[in-house]
């Protein structure tokens, strides 16, 4: 039973974790001990007494060092946000402010423990600054609550959805890259790892504490992990990371599904179309390998004006038309790519079809006349020499093609006797030996991280019961010999990994 007041109670409070920190670190075990003693303590004490006051003035929140006590702070903090939810709570007020503190500076391993609450208070957060529409205040708190808590941001969870999407309502698209620049490779799940027995144990990876009985996450259907790489993708759209996007956006084409294409799917094919027009000039002669060949036909249909696009932005180039089909196309379109919200996307393939269309000419001739250029290229009905001159030097400085512009037979400046001189030296800035040497050191890192996490995976799909049970079938259609012989996989058949209904069950 809790002390009843606050004097009493505050000694116990913050006796755990001993500060300074003994020179032995704590055992595991105690430590598990300890502060799930902390947090019973804490779930036992009356709210009202957390916001009551300290002796001789002054709140509780001013004595405890987020850092140090995080436990008792956050408990603390939700007691005086749900006390004041009646009167408001301002964003940038006292209170909020020592929210934000608690987020830059809580303790990751204490936190691990009390799931349901940390999720809490990022909830309330993201709710006051969405209603006071300031959605971009509540955004920088939720980023470290992610990243203190996983620095890796390998696991995914709930609070990664409520982020992307902040995010895009607030578009503040940069703020988002230090979560979703991380690789996701891992779901919360039951599975306990072999690098640590608690929560506060050193673990591998983030998956190890992050798990569906920490609640860390809340329990999601399919559609967190698909609206997150959703909006994600969204957000390298707006800040032209063609390639990344393309990535986010192929992870929901190739997501399981019962024979019938999702919303999110649809949305995804949608931009994907658009994005490989953007960033490679042309559309995939076909889906990524493990799309569902159900799902490809229906997408296929579903997207029929986007590929009618694509067709005409690759005929173009592959037959030098000019651009009015295409213009014309766009125009024709309008309505339907403003109901998809892609007509900014939709337009901006007018500016890719002139970049590619000029490579193309730099491919196929030495030399051209600027008006031929123009003529060719421009997606304006009327003929601007010198706007074509300004574009095509602005290709050659950002390196998108090596050329020279010769105004030597010009008279009078006119830019209708300019001559494109193009060099057939390859395009983009070649790496210095140190620039090479910082790539392979980055990819060694990107592959290390990967085989570690590829190692945790097939541990946990040997300890899954649907695993068990598929190799003793196996064993028994063997006759008890060899379970395989070389000819068959050894691939857990028929493993959804998003479920329709739950993805953070046991199974």
């Amino acid at each position: 039973m809790a002390p009843k007041d606050i004097e009493s109670l505050l000694p116990f409070l913050l006796v755990f974790p001993p500060h300074p920190p003994p020179p032995i670190p704590i055992a595991d075990a105690l430590y598990d001990k300890e502060i799930k003693n902390l947090r019973k303590l804490l779930n036992d004490t009356p709210a009202n007494q957390l916001t009551s006051g300290v002796p001789n003035g002054g709140d509780l929140l001013d004595i405890i060092d987020p850092s140090i006590n995080s436990l008792p702070f956050l408990y603390t903090l939700l007691a005086h946000f749900n006390a004041g939810k009646q009167k408001g709570i301002p964003v940038g007020g006292p209170l909020w402010s020592k929210a934000l503190e608690f987020f830059e500076r809580f303790d990751p391993v204490q936190i691990r423990y009390v799931g349901t609450e940390f999720r809490r208070l990022i909830i309330v957060i993201r709710d006051l600054a969405v209603s006071a529409r300031t959605a971009i205040s509540a955004i920088k708190p939720i980023r470290s609550a992610i990243l203190r808590l996983d620095p890796s941001g390998a696991c995914f969870t709930s609070t990664h959805h409520v982020f992307v999407r902040l995010c895009l309502e607030a578009r503040a698209f940069r703020a988002a890259k230090p979560v979703i620049d991380q690789d996701i490779y891992e779901f919360p799940s039951s599975f306990k790892t072999t690098s640590g027995m608690f929560p506060c144990s050193h673990h591998d990876t983030s998956a190890g504490y992050i798990t569906d009985k920490s609640d860390l996450s809340a329990s999601m259907s399919y559609q967190e992990p698909l609206g997150y790489f959703l909006c994600g993708a969204m957000i390298y759209i707006a800040l032209k990371d063609w390639q990344r996007a393309i990535r986010f956006l192929e992870i929901v084409l190739v997501a399981p599904s019962r024979n019938y294409a999702s919303h999110f799917q649809v949305e995804a094919y949608k931009k994907w179309v658009l994005v490989n027009l953007l960033a490679h000039g042309r559309v995939p002669d076909s889906l990524p390998k493990t799309t569902s060949s159900q799902v490809a036909k229906q997408l296929r249909t579903l997207g029929k004006p986007y590929e009618a696009l694509g067709d005409i932005f690759r005929d173009g180039l592959t037959k030098e038309n000019d651009v009015r089909r295409l213009n014309a196309e766009i125009h024709v379109g309008n309505q339907k790519w403003s109901a998809d919200n892609n007509l900014s996307i939709v337009i901006q393939t007018l500016d890719a079809y002139r970049q590619f269309a000029i490579i193309k000419l730099a491919s196929l001739y030495s030399a051209l006349p600027l008006p031929e250029v123009t003529l060719r290229t421009s997606p304006s009905s009327q003929i601007d020499h010198t706007e074509t001159a300004h574009y095509i030097t602005n290709m050659i400085q950002n390196g998108l093609i090596h050329a020279t512009l010769d105004k030597s037979r010009s008279t009078g400046n006119d830019p209708q006797s300019w001559v494109i001189c193009f060099s057939d030296t390859n395009v983009g800035a070649t790496l210095t030996e140190q620039q090479q040497y910082e790539e392979l050191t980055k990819q060694a890192a990107r592959t290390a991280k990967l085989a570690n996490h590829v190692r945790e995976s097939d541990r946990k799909l040997a300890l899954s019961k649907e695993y068990i049970n598929w190799m003793r079938q196996a064993k028994n259609d063997s006759g008890g010999g060899t379970m395989n012989d070389g000819n068959e996989s050894t691939m857990l058949p028929g493993q959804h990994p998003f479920d329709d209904e739950d993805i953070m069950g046991d199974g």
